[in-house]
């Protein structure tokens, strides 16, 4: 019989008193006699089997079992518990002094700070009576192998009250906390990649993070389409290796798109190196001092990963694990391509980001331009328009009136097309960050409001327009691009109001603050469209079959922000909408 046996069945009571939690765990030779040879049933005691039946199955059960007297020592483990421990049998580990057993082992908490040993669930139960089960993390030195398990301790008493030994059950828990693991790598991953739109300043957090959990060293290489392959990130806990690794790059460069790595690129298909042997780092190195440096860096074991989106190749993430004992294997492989996908689509979503960002950038800058060339050929047509005008008016009685009645209709779209020219430079320039240059001069804003309704009221014969100016109000304000925000509000309002209507235009001051309200009676503004009114390209649901791009309110709201002011608008579906424009009095 083995030593962890015969101990076992030393602890045990005799014949003749009441039987303790340990009888029920180990049953006594007086118990023993009254098993029949068969195992079968006796009167009042149900099924038992012999003393080396049930050590048959404490041995064979699934979850570890210790049994630790009240010195500390070590005085049972069935099969299970051997294995966790990093032993072939229970009986190597029962023979270690309790000093020899422990320095095997690093305890560690949940958290994976250190765990003193008095801290151990059978420990403490040996002290207080009892113990709660308690998740248990350790790690075996020689291997580096990790446990996690949830420990049950049960403290044994004899016939005399006094504690014995205690019985720690160990339900191990490993492979559930490394699905734990993975999730929550996977979901640190997510978070950094999202976090920020540049890709390199994500991948340089990512190669941190891995580290050292899942590997010693992480590099991150990123295919630029102008420049190639581009190293983006090195990380490792040791920043003199980083430094060691810039060192060896900078003096025997590598190809990334041959060897290996190449390989990766081209097929886009994962490489593993489980151990990387001795002929393998000389056969690397081109002399004697690149291999002592190679060395040096600590390469055992390799995982190169595509970093792929779109089904194209993005780049490539590089692990590598120092200690052998520790060597990627196949069974990792999934964990490590789903944080590859991560990375590749984060580096995809920043390029198309960028690249849109540019696009509008560049539109915008065409508009600019487009619009400040456009002005030249406009300003000479509205010229020569103006000089054919007066000439035709001196020939009006002999015969021009019909000259002089599409000289001026000319003269009127060449001006409207001027300020239309005029509003997408501004729209042009606010969307690209640049403020427009603004000529603030002192204004009486009921003049400027009847200028711009007088001018409506000839083109739109079919509205009445109604100005009720309150009292005299003086602004600093830029007159041509005043007059630009109110002829959009008025245009709008004749556009939104189908058929007759009343367009009134209302100038006042509110406290320190001018105001120029306009209302129509038109179709109103449904309320779900009102919070986004003065976005570009945003216009009402109900108004798809009016022409228009959404741009002037936007462009009207910032320009009067500019002055200092704002434009609010109430409106009610079908009733018709109030546009009010707010700018600091002069002198405010």
């Amino acid at each position: 019989m083995a030593k962890g046996e015969s101990e076992l069945g030393e602890a045990t009571p005799g014949r003749g008193r009441k039987a303790t939690p340990a009888d029920r765990a180990t049953p006594s030779r007086s118990r023993r006699q009254r098993i029949s040879p068969a195992g079968k049933k006796t009167a009042g005691h149900g099924w038992i089997g012999s003393a080396e039946q049930l050590y048959l199955v404490l041995q064979e059960a699934g979850d570890a079992i210790t049994v630790v007297d009240m010195s500390g020592e070590l005085r049972y483990a069935n099969k299970a518990a051997a294995i966790a421990m990093g032993f072939e049998d229970s009986a190597e580990a029962v023979r270690l002094p309790r000093e020899e057993l422990m320095a095997r082992f690093e305890l560690l908490d949940a958290e994976g700070r250190p765990l003193p040993e008095e801290a151990l669930p059978g420990r403490r139960a040996q002290r207080e009576g009892s113990a709660p089960e308690t998740l248990v993390r350790f790690r075996i030195r020689e291997t580096g192998d990790e446990r996690w398990s949830l420990v049950r301790p049960t403290l044994v008493r004899g016939a005399d009250g006094k504690p014995q030994f205690v019985i720690s059950a160990f339900h191990d828990v490993t492979a559930l906390k490394a699905t734990e693991r993975r999730l929550t790598l996977l979901a640190d991953a997510g978070s950094i990649l999202g976090r920020s739109v540049d890709y390199q300043e994500s991948l340089n957090e990512l190669a941190r993070m891995v580290v050292p959990d899942l590997a010693d060293w992480c590099v991150v290489d990123v295919v630029e389409q102008e420049s190639g392959v581009r190293r983006v990130a090195v990380a490792h806990e040791d920043p003199s290796l980083v430094a060691l690794a810039e060192e060896v790059q900078l003096r025997w460069p590598s190809n990334i798109e041959e060897g290996a790595t190449g390989e990766v690129l081209k097929t886009g298909e994962p490489l593993l190196v489980p151990i990387i042997t001795e002929e393998q780092l000389t056969a690397a190195a081109r002399d004697a001092e690149h291999e002592k440096r190679l060395r040096a860096l600590g390469l055992g074991s390799v995982v190169i990963l595509p970093l792929v989106a779109r089904e194209r190749v993005l780049g490539l993430l590089t692990l590598v694990r120092s200690d052998q004992s520790r060597a990627f294997s196949e069974d990792e492989l999934p964990l490590f391509a789903e944080l590859a996908a991560r990375a590749g689509t984060a580096v995809d979503n920043s390029r198309l980001l960028h690249e849109a960002t540019e696009a509008v950038r560049l539109r915008d800058d065409f508009l600019a331009i487009a619009s400040h060339d456009m002005r030249t050929p406009l300003a000479a047509i509205l010229g020569y328009v103006q000089l054919a005008l007066r000439r035709a008016r001196k020939t009006e009685k002999s015969g021009g009136e019909k000259l002089v009645e599409y000289l001026t209709a000319a003269e009127n779209m060449a001006g409207r097309l001027t300020d239309l020219v005029a509003d997408l430079m501004d729209v042009s320039l606010l969307r690209s960050g640049r403020p427009v240059a603004l000529e603030p001069v002192e204004l009486e804003i009921g003049q400027v409001a009847e200028r711009v309704i007088e001018e409506h009221s000839k083109l739109a014969g079919t509205h009445h327009f109604v100005l009720d100016r309150v009292e005299s109000v003086v602004v600093d304000a830029d007159l041509r691009r005043l007059e630009r925000v109110l002829d959009n509000l008025l245009s709008n309002a004749v556009k939104f109001s189908p058929g007759r209507g009343e367009i009134r235009v209302t100038v006042d001051r509110h406290g320190r603050m001018a105001r120029i309200r306009t209302s129509d009676e038109g179709l109103g503004i449904p309320k779900a469209d009102l919070p986004e009114l003065f976005t570009r390209f945003r216009r009402a649901s109900n108004v798809a079959g009016v022409r228009g791009i959404g741009l002037g309110l936007a462009g009207s709201r910032e320009i009067v922000r500019q002055m200092g002011g704002d434009i609010e608008v109430s409106s009610q579906e079908g009733k018709g909408s109030t546009f009010t424009v707010t700018l600091p009095t002069s002198g405010q």
